[in-house]
């Protein structure tokens, strides 16, 4: 390659060669990464999507960070619990999802060894 800056225009024909497409996502006000025991969340950030041959990568860049800690609402939806289960759970307890999936994990996601530390205050 040829010495000296590549304008906007190379670069896109470039891109475009090597089977590469790009855009901008307007209107995105936050990005939220969610980790087990913390969450990042980019507020106001430019968010650009490249299609590599029919993969999409999504390129965060500037924004606001704030951390923060991941809320209850948040964990419910990890896949390590099983709905059947949690249904279970709430439906013999009547305690609130939140608790019910920490009944769960703490009794090695066993419905009915949740269900009788609940009822028992364990």
């Amino acid at each position: 390659m040829m010495g000296g800056r590549m304008n906007e225009r190379q670069i896109r024909r470039m891109m475009q060669q090597a089977g590469i497409k790009s855009s901008d996502m307007d209107g995105v006000v936050q990005v939220d990464f969610i980790f087990s025991d913390k969450k990042i969340s980019v507020m106001n950030p430019q968010v650009t999507i490249l299609d590599i041959q029919g993969t999409r990568t999504y390129q965060v860049v500037g924004g606001e960070e704030v951390t923060g800690e991941v809320t209850g609402i948040t964990k419910a939806k990890d896949s390590d619990i099983n709905e059947e289960d949690l249904n279970l759970v709430i439906q013999k307890t009547g305690v609130e999802r939140e608790k019910a999936i920490e009944a769960l994990r703490k009794n090695g996601y066993k419905p009915a060894e949740a269900i009788i530390a609940l009822m028992t205050g364990r």
